[in-house]
């Protein structure tokens, strides 16, 4: 298994509690090389390429603008020309069940739009995805110390992607 993680392990994410839990994952982030937002085609076709030597990707990292819906479907066009069987992880919030009267419609509407096509390209012959919905992480921020501990969602994700079934969706709360 091969893994790539978005988002940079040095900060309170999940990419760090990935970092802690298989110790040979590679990153994606500003500071491994790769700027995720695609603002320039350099910038995209640096990840397309790269993204075809791993069958894991676990998709952490929120990018204004529908990014993590981007690296969804980059990944998924790319393992797909490629008859690369993999797994992707997508990292969604408890934001997908706001409604019409969210703090942050944008978000809500971004992370219920990856969540939507996680589910329609799942694909338990060739490539699985996963949409993992967290909420109340424990990011370092204070106030959040007692909120879900990031090792937790490490865990699952452990769990998911060495279990013989199919698992689409997760939700994981504190």
């Amino acid at each position: 298994m091969k893994i790539l993680c978005s988002g940079n392990p040095e900060h309170a994410t999940v990419a760090s509690a990935i970092k802690k839990h298989f110790l040979s994952t590679d990153f994606a982030s500003r500071a491994t090389g790769y700027d995720l937002r695609f603002w320039d085609p350099g910038s995209e076709m640096h990840f397309r390429e790269n993204i075809k030597n791993y069958n894991v990707f676990i998709n952490s990292s929120f990018i204004c603008g529908g990014g993590q819906l981007h690296l969804l479907e980059a990944t998924h066009q790319e393992w797909t020309m490629a008859d690369t069987p993999g797994h992707i992880i997508n990292i969604g919030s408890t934001a997908e069940w706001d409604g019409v009267n969210s703090p942050h419609p944008e978000y809500s509407i971004q992370k219920r739009a990856l969540r939507d096509r996680s589910l329609q390209l799942n694909n338990k012959n060739h490539i699985k995805t996963t949409h993992i919905t967290v909420g109340g992480i424990n990011d370092g921020i204070p106030g959040h110390e007692k909120w879900l501990d990031l090792k937790y969602i490490a865990e699952a994700i452990s769990w998911i992607i060495n279990h013989d079934c199919q698992i689409p969706a997760l939700a994981i709360i504190k």
